[in-house]
């Protein structure tokens, strides 16, 4: 997804920059030479309202200002890596040090979701943060892009039906994230309880203490979606497992995929962001 995505003219390394005001400035005044941006204003603007619905500085030391705009001509995402930091606004935080920004048309909001979920996921990895902030050339920022990239040969395409039973409800975010990443944006999520928990919550003569003492949720998770290969659940499984989250491993959860002999509707959801 990188190599088709990443230009070396908009990766910037420790430019002169000392506030959050000043960043969005001339991030916008040089994406817009470079012609990602159609108009400056609106572009701006857009930029500035989304950051005050929520401060994007989302992890520590990284931001991912972003916005969805016709002002914008193509999906774009700018690198700017500060060694000293500069205040973003959020205290918790502490200073931004890395920032990718991002735009997107309205119509191109596939390929943007699967950007910002792809980021947000590689930004949790100290390695790449490190990697990344120990860059000294634009060249050298994209090949640590280009390494950490997950995309792959195009797969064939048909309907399937995937459901991923989780057993573990808190990884609800990170699981839908990763879907993101491979463009799903389809998902339904149904809470359930799954037979164990059932048998070891509510069934006298199988309910034990060392089940609830092991600190196990009651409830789970079933999220149903439209997917078009096969490949799919396969590669789900890889992008959770370089997240920590490993469904080989028992009380996870796993993921059933079934053939669909036919398909109505616009199974494709958007998400505004």
């Amino acid at each position: 997804m990188w190599k088709e995505i990443i230009d070396k003219d908009l990766i910037a390394i420790n430019p002169l920059i000392s506030s959050k005001e000043e960043l969005f400035e001339k991030m916008v005044n040089h994406v817009y030479a470079e012609d990602y941006i159609i108009n400056r204003k609106k572009f701006l603007q857009a930029l500035t309202e989304r950051e005050e619905l929520s401060n994007t500085e989302l992890y520590k030391g990284v931001a991912f200002p972003h916005a969805r705009t016709n002002a914008a001509s193509k999906v774009f995402v700018s690198i700017i890596i500060l060694k000293e930091g500069i205040d973003y606004g959020n205290p918790e935080m502490g200073k931004v040090k890395l920032v990718f920004f991002f735009g997107c048309p309205v119509a191109d909001n596939q390929l943007y979701l699967r950007l910002l979920a792809q980021t947000t996921r590689l930004v949790r990895n100290q390695k790449f943060r490190t990697q990344l902030q120990n860059a000294k050339t634009p060249e050298q920022v994209e090949d640590i892009l280009l390494a950490y990239d997950t995309e792959t040969e195009a797969m064939e395409e048909d309907n399937y039906l995937m459901i991923f039973v989780l057993n573990k409800p808190d990884l609800t975010s990170d699981v839908l994230s990763a879907m993101v990443e491979l463009g799903i944006n389809n998902a339904s999520i149904v809470d359930s309880i799954s037979m164990a928990r059932k048998l070891a919550y509510e069934i006298p003569v199988f309910a034990g203490l060392s089940y609830i003492g092991q600190g196990n949720s009651k409830s789970s998770s079933m999220i149903f979606c439209h997917i078009k290969s096969r490949q799919t659940p396969q590669k789900l499984a890889e992008i959770l497992k370089s997240n920590g989250i490993n469904i080989n491993k028992k009380g996870v959860g796993y993921i059933q995929t079934f053939k669909l002999d036919s398909l109505l509707g616009v199974t494709e959801e958007d998400i505004d962001v």
